[in-house]
């Protein structure tokens, strides 16, 4: 089963790739084909953890297609933005990075993790963290066309309500495991300045042009440290690392 999940893993990744295009045009197909075999595997990673499979970084890097397709065909029919060439790109680096870590197939929920919030509040973060790594390469990509800034502002307007229901949630779930909202943990202290540099960005975008890009990139950044920097560096002690 691992060499299966393995394969799976690779195909889904290959067809993400595929989904991107000679010249970025987007073959929204093609990126349709990786949510299924995304989502086949997202059985298969539950099946073998006996879990939700959100309990490691392998589990959630391979969940990150199943979100990202649903994103762009939302942007793509509700506000005209084709993007599917830079969700599958996202999708793409994240299934990279899902192979690069062990299958610890194996895991169990520790005792906090058995929570009504558990799937609610990884979900939101990964749609969030997604579209914020989407909105960072179009950021890169205005540089040289700044109509691409008008699109990543739209995309950070669609992960801002998921990446503040992920903060809000937690503090529910950690007040349920451990009696209190907020304990400065590393990881809740980057999520929230996450939460502000995007916040700020909303703020001052109208009124400072010039900021936009700038806060974007910086925000993601953020989001890098958030996501994987805590979690991976092991001098860093956080209550948050065992999900990982």
């Amino acid at each position: 089963m691992p060499e299966f999940i393995h394969s799976l893993t690779v195909l889904c990744l290959l067809l993400s790739i595929a989904s991107i295009g000679l010249k970025g045009q987007g073959h929204p197909a093609l990126f349709r084909a990786a949510w299924a075999v995304a989502a086949i595997l997202f059985v298969l990673n539950g099946w073998m953890a006996q879990a939700l499979p959100f309990g490691n970084m392998r589990h959630v890097l391979c969940f990150f297609p199943i979100v990202m397709v649903p994103a762009a065909v939302w942007l793509r029919r509700r506000r005209g933005l084709e993007l599917t060439a830079w969700f599958a790109l996202a999708s793409a680096v994240a299934l990279v990075g899902a192979l690069c870590m062990p299958m610890q197939a194996a895991w169990r929920q520790m005792p906090a993790l058995q929570s009504p919030w558990f799937a609610p509040h990884v979900t939101s973060y990964v749609i969030a963290y997604g579209l914020m790594a989407v909105a960072a390469g179009l950021a890169v990509k205005s540089f040289w066309s700044e109509t691409e800034l008008g699109k990543a502002d739209a995309v950070v307007r669609l992960a801002f309500p998921f990446l503040t229901f992920g903060l809000w949630s937690g503090a529910l779930w950690a007040d349920a495991a451990w009696g209190r909202y907020w304990a400065w943990d590393i990881k809740e202290v980057w999520s929230l300045l996450t939460w502000g540099i995007y916040l700020i960005y909303f703020h001052t975008s109208a009124n400072v042009p010039t900021w936009r890009r700038p806060l974007l990139l910086l925000g993601f950044a953020a989001v890098v440290v958030t996501f994987l920097v805590v979690n991976l560096l092991p001098k860093l002690e956080s209550a948050h690392s065992y999900a990982m």
